[in-house]
């Protein structure tokens, strides 16, 4: 064999193997577009969203609801993992600020947890109180338009040191949604 020949043969495996790296990538492609094709016929499924939530307070020791206490609150769920929400209990002895918080996916698709503050004043004088940290776990419903929670409250005075007790709840929010 020449030297000149042998160049092209490098030539020539070489433009091959490119040919053949470049078919395998496309094929990944299309392949992975008749995937997701397949697929979008689910719902998507996200906590992320506006809800009007329905929670209610139960004794921590022994799971029994208290349904007199029961009330409604707003969360906002934000694609980042930022959360706010709107709570006001139905015994006001505080004044509460808006809470912020965070939520994060655990496990499949409708497993969440999530976990925020509001801060906590006086109701008479305005003083600032402490704050409440809540915190607790979100199963998103099949439909992806509903959840379920179950969650605990802990009260920390002004000085951020916690105060005795703890509450206990559960919730069921319902997705909030333009018409369409």
């Amino acid at each position: 064999m020449k030297l000149g020949q042998t160049n092209r043969d490098i030539t020539r495996s070489n433009r091959k193997f490119t040919y053949n790296v470049m078919a395998l990538i496309m094929s990944m492609a299309i392949l992975s577009a008749v995937v997701t094709a397949q697929n979008s016929d689910e719902p998507e499924r996200s906590v992320a969203g506006v809800w009007q939530v329905r929670i209610t307070p139960h004794n921590c020791a022994t799971g029994v609801p208290i349904p007199t206490a029961a009330f409604e609150s707003l969360f906002t769920l934000n694609n980042d993992g930022t959360m706010s929400a709107w709570v006001q209990n139905a015994v006001v002895t505080v004044t509460r600020g808006p809470a912020h918080g965070l939520w994060r996916r655990d496990r499949g698709w409708n497993q969440y947890s999530i976990k925020f503050v509001h801060l906590r004043y006086n109701l008479t004088t305005g003083a600032f109180a402490g704050k409440s940290e809540a915190s607790g776990t979100l199963v998103l419903g099949e439909s992806g338009d509903e959840f379920t929670t179950e969650g605990s409250q802990q009260l920390f005075d002004a000085a951020g040191n916690p105060l005795p007790g703890q509450g206990c709840s559960t919730s069921v929010g319902t997705r909030f949604k333009l018409e369409q």
